[in-house]
């Protein structure tokens, strides 16, 4: 005490010495040791000290990165898992349960993507220090936009599930569908998550673009692409929400009627967008009921035709078939295999003639496979005036053996329009809810694989269509590679009984051109034909079965050849692909094959030390379950990164093979994406 007495009263120091003595004297003893010591190192010591500092929890950074993204992972797997599952139900096999899954698994996602973020949050300034840090922090604000958007339309949607299954887990998420205005009313209440999705894409969008991938690994550049496909992906479903109850309001006849031409296609006797339309229809939906409908036979005079000075507002191709009176090749003669062509056609030329509730609205493609779907769900329907109750099972039988029975080709078509006629009068009165469930279930899978279409003349409901993939819609073959074989049955109705598979060999070279050779095989067994009631030259047409085929490949390919020099073919340059086309005959109880060969153009897309390879395979409309087998060859001394579905088998003969089995379901797309051999990972890389 007398010594701090001393020091600060002695009168020999000024006031200013007075407090920097204080101050000092002040500090703790460690501190004033650090500071000496400190000041006897050089200052690059220091800095060399604190680089390494700096350097460790950079790596402890990367470290507890990497340790996020195998987490995030995990959860993004287990929710691919579930989401995989769910694809595969048929629509009647929908639950809330599956719902319920899916969004658990969204919400785990997005738990484990903010705990990651946490995790990592002392590495934010100190990004600049390390490009796979600095990236991987970015990919994580991206997933976890993409993440909350996606949990964002799942929570918006759950209003209108809930009231769709009556509240009950158990039940599918397609009953009570009937109540269309209060489902536009559900979807409105959802609107504010769809919008908040929105928002949560535009900024992922928005990063996406920002990122420098110059210095990027590679296994961060297949992460973007996988961010960037799901942002696409996510994207199309937002705005189809945001849409979502505005366009029901117009389909589903709320703010007015609306009318809608029905074309019934016999896909026993395949066209390229279904099958012949053999018996027609209309219907008026007003307040998400049937409140109007009706059917008639297709003839020369039904539906009335347009006026014969009418000017047709379309040109028949040169390679397509030749009609007497061109203006039928409107109604059903179309030589398109986009059912959105068909359909505008269709439309044409009955609202030009003048028929009844002209002009339609939209039109409704269905064959003889959706309407057994329905009667699957509805039972067996019996119908007025006809001792021949009908169900699934038996559906080809009476209407193919009304006509060989008949008096020529009406008394078949009256039948399946009081059939028609029938259908709509019992879903209208269904009040069962397992059944208006199956119903409903049975639309959406013939939705799905196109044997139901929609077309509309509103093209904000055609858009919404095209991204629920039920228009029917043919792709495109100029940005990547392209197939789809087309058949148009010449004259009898036998396509139930012609099995067709499809052999498609892909030789991918180094400039990024394939080499490709498409093969066609046809086996029309009588074991299969004898069963078939379709089959009868007596009253259905001759006994062999005579195509019109077009394959159709990418835009620009080239040098086409083909494997069966006697039979001649067409090529014909399209904007969007190229066509190769051949009149062929199959007789009965024999197998034919055709083959093409031809070169792409350059299709295989190049991000960072990849190469990305994509096959688009478009499914003809009224095709079921066909099989095509595919097989891709790499380029010599490549490696495949990724491969997308799995292939049923690989293997390196000179060159990597993979074999892909495809049942044709629905359109397919295979990706591959993989390093070329003067790109192989170097040790840094694996390291």
């Amino acid at each position: 005490m007398t010594e701090r007495t001393t020091v600060e009263t002695a009168p020999t120091l000024d006031p200013i010495r007075k407090r920097r003595h204080h101050q000092h004297s002040s500090r703790p003893r460690w501190l004033r040791r650090l500071r000496k010591q400190v000041a006897r190192f050089p200052a690059r010591r220091v800095l060399l000290v604190v680089l390494g500092i700096v350097a460790v929890l950079v790596v402890i950074g990367v470290a507890l990165a990497s340790d996020a993204q195998t987490r995030i992972a995990a959860s993004s797997t287990s929710l691919m898992r579930v989401m995989d599952s769910i694809s595969r139900k048929q629509g009647a096999e929908l639950t809330l349960a599956d719902f319920e899954r899916l969004q658990a698994s969204v919400t785990d996602l997005n738990r484990t993507l903010d705990n990651a973020d946490r995790q990592t949050v002392f590495l934010r300034p100190l990004v600049s220090l390390s490009v796979d840090a600095r990236v991987q922090l970015d990919l994580l604000d991206i997933g976890q936009d993409l993440a909350r958007a996606g949990r964002d339309m799942l929570t918006g949607l759950e209003p209108t599930l809930f009231f769709l299954v009556g509240g009950r887990s158990g039940e599918t998420v397609v009953s009570q569908i009937s109540s269309g205005e209060r489902v536009v009313e559900l979807l409105a209440l959802g609107r504010g998550r769809f919008i908040s999705a929105s928002e949560q894409l535009e900024r992922a969008n928005a990063r996406l673009e920002a990122l420098n991938l110059a210095e990027a690994t590679p296994d961060i550049l297949l992460t973007v692409e996988e961010l960037r496909r799901t942002h696409e992906q996510l994207t199309s479903t937002s705005e189809l929400l945001l849409s979502a109850s505005d366009l029901l309001t117009v389909v589903l006849g709320l703010s007015g009627d609306q009318t809608y031409l029905i074309l019934a296609q016999n896909n026993d006797e395949l066209r390229p967008s279904g099958g012949y339309i053999s018996t027609y229809g209309w219907m008026v939906i007003r307040n998400g009921r049937i409140v109007g409908y009706d059917y008639s036979a297709t003839t020369t005079t039904s539906p009335n035709p347009p006026a014969a000075n009418e000017p047709m507002p379309f040109a028949i191709p040169e390679w397509w078939l030749s009609f007497r009176e061109p203006v039928y090749a409107a109604w059903d003669g179309s030589w398109s295999p986009d059912f959105r062509s068909t359909a505008e056609m269709a439309m044409w030329y009955y609202n030009t003639g003048n028929n009844p509730h002209a002009p339609v609205t939209g039109a409704i493609g269905i064959d003889i496979t959706g309407f057994q779907t329905i009667l699957d769900a509805l039972g067996t329907i019996n119908v007025p005036g006809y001792d021949r109750p009908v169900g699934s099972a038996n559906f080809r039988d009476v209407i193919y053996d009304i006509r060989a029975t008949g008096e020529g080709d009406l008394p078949h078509k009256r039948f399946l329009t009081a059939l028609y006629k029938q259908i709509f009068v019992e879903w209208q009165s269904v009040e069962d809810v397992d059944t208006n469930s199956a119903l409903l279930g049975a639309v959406l899978q013939g939705l799905l694989e196109q044997h139901i279409m929609l077309h509309f003349s509103d093209p904000e409901l055609n858009d919404s269509v095209e991204r629920l993939g039920w228009s029917g819609s043919q792709g495109t073959g100029t940005d990547t590679d392209y197939l789809m074989a087309v058949e148009a049955n010449l004259g009898n109705k036998s396509n139930h009984s012609v099995l067709r598979q499809l052999t498609y060999d892909a030789e991918i070279d180094v400039d990024g051109t394939v080499r490709s050779r498409v093969a066609v095989s046809y086996d029309y067994p009588a074991s299969l034909a004898d069963n078939d009631p379709a089959v009868d030259p007596e009253h259905h047409g001759p006994i062999d079965y005579r195509t019109l085929l077009q394959i159709i490949g990418p835009a620009d390919s080239a040098d086409i050849e083909s494997g069966r020099p006697e039979l001649p073919f067409r090529v014909v340059e399209q904007p969007d692909h190229t066509l190769v086309t051949t009149l062929l005959t199959v007789p009965f109880d024999q197998v034919e094959r055709v083959q093409y060969a031809y070169t792409t153009p350059e299709l295989v897309q190049t991000f960072g030390p990849y190469q990305r390879y994509r096959l688009h395979i478009d499914k003809q409309p009224g095709t079921s379950n066909e099989q095509i087998n595919i097989q891709l060859s790499l380029p010599v001394g490549s490696t495949a990164v990724s491969i997308d579905p799995p292939p049923a088998a690989s293997y390196d003969i000179d060159r990597p093979i993979l074999e892909f089995r495809l049942q044709m379901l629905t359109d397919e797309w295979i990706e591959v994406i993989y390093r070329l051999p003067e790109q192989l990972p170097t040790e840094l890389d694996r390291d």
